[in-house]
């Protein structure tokens, strides 16, 4: 009895830092750097303890670009979800634990084709334990990043937003604004048309349109002819009705993080003409 008693009170509870989670945003790290083609749009979440979460914030103040280094598990947890994807599906496997923290600036890995290094979530997504059989659990994405923590808990939303107006230069550019609310990120459409606005005989349309995105007085996206953008392909597939008629209009399929945005509708022509500008929340069951 009093062995047993020594060995119940002996066990180690978990501190309250250990107990908490926070939860972040991994996505493509830009430029892989060893001739393999660009990760494709996937992205996925983990979940770690007030150290982990610490040493990230601490990266990222100092201007670096945070990793990790974990294992992975078959089967799906509701954090773990790939915003880059319509609808934001949960993947079929999980980071079961972060086991550590480096930046980007200072660690360096051979060049091989290890999977634990190079695969993307849809390689271990294809079937999860014979992922793990064939290569073991560990999972050091060094082509992925930590981008930002998220809160899954709180609800995210987006009103669509139109505005069909006049366009100059300068004090004269058409603006409008939308506001992305909750913890998550959200896939977002955004246009400007004008040339489809004339064969509806709209007089003055933009022959030309340009959309420019800004979150305060960053400008964080652009185009004047959506086919040009690296997203296109994903935006036409996934959400063709919002694809523009006319390829000299302008669209941008976006994954924005909470918070203000403006847009900014401009005519590459220099002409003065009416644009509209319109935003789409696709994550809200929209065309």
């Amino acid at each position: 009895m009093a062995a047993a008693a020594v060995l119940f009170f002996g066990a180690r509870a978990a501190s309250a830092q250990e107990l908490e989670q926070f939860y972040y945003w991994v996505a493509p790290e830009i430029g892989r750097g060893d001739g393999r083609p660009a990760p494709p749009d996937q992205s996925f979440v983990i979940a770690v303890d007030r150290g982990k979460a610490d040493q990230i914030e601490a990266i990222r103040n100092g201007g670096g670009r945070s990793g990790f280094s974990g294992r992975i598990a078959a089967g799906s947890v509701g954090h773990n979800k790939d915003y880059y994807a319509p609808g934001q599906p949960v993947w079929n496997w999980h980071v079961a634990s972060v086991d550590s923290i480096f930046d980007f600036r200072t660690t360096l890995f051979a060049a091989c084709e290890c999977p634990d290094l190079v695969a993307d979530p849809s390689d271990i997504a294809a079937d999860p334990e014979e992922w793990v059989r064939q290569n073991g659990n560990r999972y050091t994405p060094v082509h992925y990043r930590i981008m930002i923590q998220v809160d899954p808990s709180k609800r995210d939303a987006l009103a669509n937003v139109s505005n069909r107006g006049l366009t100059g230069t300068g004090e004269r550019t058409l603006i409008t604004g939308l506001i992305v609310t909750g913890g998550e990120p959200r896939n977002v459409v955004v246009r400007a048309l004008g040339p489809s606005l004339g064969a509806r005989g709209i007089q003055q349309a933009a022959g030309n349109p340009r959309i420019a995105v800004f979150r305060g007085a960053t400008q964080i996206a652009s185009n004047a002819d959506w086919r040009s953008d690296a997203r296109a392909s994903s935006l036409s597939a996934s959400y063709p009705t919002l694809t523009p008629e006319n390829e000299k209009e302008a669209a941008l399929l976006l994954t924005l993080l909470p918070g203000a945005y403006t847009l900014h509708g401009l005519n590459e022509d220099g002409v003065e003409s009416v644009v509209l500008l319109e935003a789409y929340d696709v994550d809200a069951g929209n065309p």
